[in-house]
């Protein structure tokens, strides 16, 4: 409803003065003084504007006293929320200093682990070079000239040994203090945008604080700005961008403290890596498979660096070395053997399970053997025949490598795994499942345990006493295969996804829990092949589609 104007005469039009202060404010048109305020057209207005000006139509007025009380008790409510967000702002501040040192000192820690590891790998290597140079000096007593140069060669021979297994250590140490800094420059990257961030929230809202109290001096510098930087300050004082960027600190400091340094075995070599977090796979490298492995079959790793492959067409073995990229052919093939599987015991040694056609009487003769790295037989080792197929002749047995050095070796369809001393071949134990067999691979975890897969889907996880201790099921696809990091004891499974034609990797704790879905998708090829997927020591996923192998690398995130 619409105020009516005040008459010329009337003596309640008298300037009344401003309360708190003695400034009055005239129109800058009438040269009266300022006494209401449009409400429609959101100006002040004195008694001859808003008697002539806007006499027009109706205008709902305010008296200006009331205007300017009010506009400044909004003002001064929003410097108490901006005192407030200033306080929060700070406390975070304070926040991001306490998450870099923290994940700073974390680091060193970690490099104090690996500074801790690698120096003990260096003492032995000095300390064997120090026992090996007494011995000799030892047998240098007789025959002083011959022997002096004997032991001459042999020192000579001990440094140069020495040397390259010390180099291999630094080698070892500098690639995973690598690892470490590039983790801890993802982490400064993400602390020091956040860091950003909050001083220009600062620094945004000092300067509106700084505005609020310069238009406070001046009724009509208030009157007229005061909307504007109200708008400003909802605008810039959102609590809920506070709690997200509290909320990525806290998330950094959670994927900070899982990064850790881990080692172990693989057959009888020794690793060590960066490794705890879940991180993102990368695709790295792809080989191509040369068009003369006609269907290639791949068989496990004979090296960090060197994966197996077998041609279905004639049972020849193929190693592509990832680092050139080359296939070779190392056997030819042989109608009635062939490799179902292998692992390296130690660098110049491997072990390869086999089927074959012609397996007599009541043991396994000559589906395991032992081979050298030019692929020269060793010895073939024995295992008890645990049954006999009705329906073909073939026989598989499926071996691993444990992180003693002891080779675990099963056949197919049977409920026993025995492991083998591959010094001399001789079966140290026998571990036998209760009521489940083996229907594919068998892989040893650093723990002890092994991880067999006991129905098409289906992998269990058993002790040494062959107690069942986990069932994991694979339910996302079909034909699925799994193989596990042995520094980690982590299980990846992948799977056939048919209704998009593609195959996927699941990350799986060895007690079951899915730790991430499809951390590595890849299509299939016109050659695609059974069993195409390996995990290296380095902590690599290696992919195979027929045509390509597929390197993935984790990286760090937050």
């Amino acid at each position: 409803m619409a105020s009516k104007f005040p008459e010329e005469g009337d003596e309640k039009v008298k300037l009344r003065p401003r309360r708190g202060h003695d400034m009055t404010w005239s129109c800058d048109k009438h040269g009266e003084p300022i006494k209401f305020y449009c409400k429609e057209d959101n100006i002040p207005v004195c008694h001859p504007c808003a008697t002539k000006e806007h006499c027009h139509k109706p205008c709902e007025l305010d008296d200006i006293e009331d205007v300017i009380l009010e506009r400044r008790r909004e003002l001064d409510d929003k410097q108490q929320e901006i005192e407030e967000m200033k306080k929060q702002l700070k406390t975070l501040d304070s926040k991001l200093e306490s998450t870099a040192t923290s994940a700073s000192n974390h680091f060193q820690s970690v490099n104090d682990d690996i500074k801790v590891a690698f120096d003990d790998k260096l003492k032995i290597v000095k300390d064997k070079e120090k026992r090996s140079i007494r011995s000799i000096d030892e047998e240098a007593d007789e025959e002083i000239q011959i022997i002096n140069e004997k032991r001459e060669r042999r020192i000579k021979l001990c440094h140069e040994e020495a040397e390259q297994q010390q180099l291999t250590i630094k080698e070892s140490q500098a690639k995973v203090e690598s690892e470490t800094k590039a983790i801890s420059e993802v982490v400064a990257k993400q602390i020091k945008e956040l860091t950003s961030k909050n001083q220009h929230a600062i620094s945004t809202l000092d300067n509106i604080d700084s505005k609020i109290k310069r238009i406070q001096k001046d009724d009509k510098t208030l009157v007229n700005e005061a909307p504007q930087v109200l708008a400003s300050l909802d605008d810039n004082t959102s609590s809920s961008v506070h709690q997200d960027d509290s909320d990525c600190l806290d998330q950094i400091q959670r994927e900070v403290q899982k990064v850790k340094f881990v080692e172990g075995k693989v057959g009888r070599e020794n690793y060590g890596r960066i490794d705890g977090y879940i991180g993102k796979w990368e695709l790295v490298k792809s080989i191509h498979i040369p068009s003369i492995v006609k269907s290639p079959l791949v068989r496990g790793l004979i090296s960090d660096n060197e994966i197996c492959v077998r041609d279905v067409d004639n049972n020849a073995t193929y190693v592509t070395t990832i680092s050139t990229e080359h296939t070779e052919k190392f056997t030819e093939g042989d109608s009635k053997v062939s490799i179902t599987s292998c692992a390296p015991i130690y660098s110049e040694v491997i072990v390869c399970g086999k089927e074959r056609r012609d397996c007599t009487g009541d043991s396994l003769d000559g589906c395991i053997t032992l081979y050298d790295r030019q692929w020269k037989v060793i010895r073939d080792i024995s295992i008890p025949m645990n049954n006999r197929s009705d329906v073909t002749d073939i026989t598989c047995v499926d071996v691993d490598v444990d992180s003693d050095g002891m080779i675990l070796a099963a056949q197919y369809d049977a409920s026993n795994i025995y492991v083998i001393n591959p010094d001399d071949g001789k079966i140290l134990n026998t571990v036998t499942m209760q009521g489940k067999v083996v229907r594919g691979g068998i892989q040893a975890l650093s723990s002890g345990d092994i991880v067999v897969e006991t129905e098409q889907d289906e992998f269990t996880v058993i002790s040494r006493s062959g107690e069942q201790k986990a069932v994991i099921h694979c339910d996302e696809g079909c034909g699925s295969w799994y193989r596990v990091d042995k520094l980690t004891d982590t299980l990846y499974v992948k799977y056939t996804d048919i209704e998009l034609d593609i195959y996927a990797v699941d990350q799986v704790s060895c007690d079951g829990i899915i730790q991430a879905r499809r951390i590595v998708e890849y299509k299939g090829s016109g050659r695609d092949c059974i069993n195409p997927f390996l995990v290296t020591p380095s902590g690599n996923l290696v992919a195979c589609n027929g045509d390509t192998f597929f390197v993935y690398k984790k990286s760090f995130i937050v």
